[in-house]
């Protein structure tokens, strides 16, 4: 996967500049080591806030940041014209190695995003980058469980004011607010299987003193998509499978007796794009039956609780877990 993303950004930075922030699933330090060889190629890595600046050349001289600190690049081009990013990779205490205050999530946000413009002194068209949940944004399951009742989630009139404003953390295209331009573009390629109907695209824009002009969505038509199916046998489900070579796929048998030993071998070697198998057993009287794999963090968490109590956790413990989960991911 890394030797698949080095390749194919280095490509897209040939006669431009690939900005790239960690989200919460990155490890930004580890992501960030290969900026010195990096950024000879236009491609430059901003892993924290308190992080390094970048070199203020390119090798091809076509474009390059002139200026950049804690927090910010100006990028410039061979016409002159320059816009200032402002970048907030996954924000967290930990991240920031800030300590804990009675300052509420919002009011913590709003510092790091202004923290991220404050140095925009000369008023240059500027566009805020981040990776984080907007209150409002729909999620897919295949989304670590975010937050309970929005305690982690940004509200738009916390947004500052920006030309643009490119988010990251949410698989799905959406626009939190069209006249400030703040827009999730989401994954490049379908992630859970909530997402079969789900188009994927890139948004593309011109940006000058004027603001932001000629917006547009480019769908992206390549890599592989998901499919759901089903089938009452797996006979059946071969037959099926034969229309969906090119897809990855989860099947759904809904059959009257467990698979026996050479059909759960022929589903595992003869069907390797099936990459997610349920099972809904008529004799077993209960309906599908969900595998621990598909259940959120939240859920697992209730489950364990019960399991271990015997009653659910309440809606405080239950958002102080899920909390210390994405402080942990964020370090």
């Amino acid at each position: 996967a890394e030797e698949l993303f080095y390749e194919k950004v280095t490509k897209l930075a040939a006669g431009r500049a690939a900005v790239i922030i960690p989200g919460n699933h990155d490890d930004a330090t580890r992501l960030c080591a290969t900026s010195p060889l990096a950024e000879r190629n236009g491609i430059y890595f901003s892993g924290n806030i308190h992080g390094r600046t970048f070199a203020n050349e390119k090798s091809d001289g076509s474009i390059y940041p002139c200026e950049s600190g804690e927090g910010y690049a100006i990028f410039k081009n061979a016409e002159g014209e320059e816009v200032y990013l402002g970048l907030l990779p996954y924000p967290t205490e930990a991240r920031f190695r800030e300590k804990s205050d009675d300052a509420t999530y919002s009011e913590k946000m709003v510092g790091w995003m202004n923290n991220c413009l404050c140095h925009n002194t000369r008023k240059l068209p500027q566009i805020l980058v981040s990776h984080l949940f907007a209150l409002g944004g729909v999620t897919t399951s295949g989304e670590r469980e975010i937050s309970l009742g929005g305690a982690k989630a940004v509200d738009k009139n916390d947004f500052p004011e920006c030309d643009y404003i490119a988010l990251g953390h949410l698989h799905k295209r959406q626009v939190i607010d069209g006249k400030k331009n703040i827009i999730y573009s989401g994954s490049i390629l379908q992630y859970a299987f909530d997402e079969v109907n789900v188009e994927k695209s890139v948004t593309v824009f011109d940006i000058s003193a004027d603001g932001v002009k000629n917006l547009h969505v480019v769908p992206l038509v390549s890599g592989k998509r998901l499919a759901k199916i089903s089938a009452c046998s797996v006979e059946q489900a071969k037959e099926i499978l034969r229309g969906y070579e090119n897809y990855l796929v989860e099947l759904t048998l809904k059959l009257k007796s467990p698979l026996n030993r050479e059909e759960n071998a022929f589903l595992h070697s003869e069907c390797p794009n099936v990459i997610s198998l349920k099972l809904e057993v008529e004799s077993t009287g209960e309906g599908s039956v969900r595998g621990r794999r598909e259940l959120s963090d939240g859920m697992l968490f209730e489950e364990c609780y019960k399991k271990q109590y015997g009653v659910a956790p309440d809606d405080d413990l239950k958002e102080l877990y899920l909390s210390l989960l994405e402080e942990v991911s964020g370090r």
